[in-house]
């Protein structure tokens, strides 16, 4: 079992099961979709007393499938029906729907319904790394599980070394563009553009395979291309994360708190949305070479 099942989270989770006082429903939420999922599974189990969560026959859950990667209405209602009739072992229910946000919102007022008036002896996961991408009135009626990013952080040698020298790239920028120390900053920014893709191809596809393994066998075709997705958008989405850490990092740096403040209010504009051109399938490398562009003239003018 992994740092992530053992967590402090976790293990609260598993002492109110054992008090009979575990929430109806809990919300998992983090940076990584593998901790998020791996979570899961090992509560899961406890809760069923089973060796593997997902071939019990009272787990139910339900994926994003298709292109579009979305969770319709069918499939919830599916899950709802499965978890309103009495246990096929006479124990505990567990249902899990894996990337809640990706829910239509037929779906989503479709499983609200269930959340108001859960059944007995059941417990309903929900994971997400874009908790706010669901409905309001359902992430009040779970309990939040948030799976603080410390423990997801991308080990690797060479994502060290590519945040080092981001960060000594803004410090270059902080003394100012010139005729000389122009070119290094724009030659820095499109060096470090092609290493993040090489880096990410490289992460995504080594941790996938290992990934893919832990996948139940009764996962069809389509809803793996969409885990398989969800799963790559969830590694850029952390790699994000840490460049926002790192861009935070290097402001603190700064004697002078008011022009850093404003640099790295402006940074983290810069890179949200750029991430939000990812999400509607904009070029990586050109998303990439608009933030860090665009945040190296913030750098030199403030």
């Amino acid at each position: 079992m992994t740092d992530a099942a053992e967590s402090k989270s976790l293990h609260v989770l598993e002492e109110a099961f054992a008090q009979g006082r575990l929430a109806h429903a809990l919300l998992f939420q983090g940076a990584s979709l593998e901790t998020l999922d791996e979570s899961c599974r090992a509560l899961a189990k406890r809760l069923l007393g089973a060796k593997d969560a997902a071939t019990h026959p009272d787990f139910f859950s339900v994926r994003p499938a298709n292109k579009m990667r979305r969770i319709g209405v069918d499939e919830i209602r599916a899950v709802n029906r499965n978890i309103q009739q009495t246990a096929n072992q006479g124990g505990r229910k567990v249902a899990v729907i894996y990337e809640a946000d990706r829910l239509q919102l037929q779906a989503a007022n479709a499983f609200l319904k269930t959340l108001e008036e859960p059944p007995a002896d059941t417990t309903i996961f929900l994971l997400t790394t874009r908790p706010y991408d669901l409905l309001a009135t359902i992430r009040s009626r779970c309990l939040l599980v948030n799976f603080p990013a410390e423990q997801d952080r991308i080990p690797s040698p060479e994502w060290r070394e590519w945040l080092s020298d981001y960060g000594t790239l803004l410090e270059l920028a902080s003394r100012g563009a010139n005729r000389s120390s122009a070119p290094e900053l724009i030659l820095g920014a499109y060096g470090l553009i092609t290493r993040f893709v090489g880096i990410k191809d490289a992460l995504a596809s080594a941790a996938w395979k290992e990934f893919k393994k832990t996948l139940p066998e009764t996962m069809t075709d389509e809803q793996i291309v969409a885990m398989e997705t969800g799963y790559m958008k969830s590694l850029r989405g952390r790699m994000f994360a840490e460049i926002e850490e790192q861009t935070r990092n290097a402001a603190l740096q700064s004697d002078d708190l008011a022009t850093s403040g404003r640099r790295l209010d402006r940074a983290v504009q810069l890179l949200e949305k750029s991430a939000g051109l990812l999400e509607v399938n904009f070029q990586e490398p050109a998303a990439l070479e608009y933030f860090l562009l665009s945040s190296l003239r913030v750098w030199a003018r403030s």
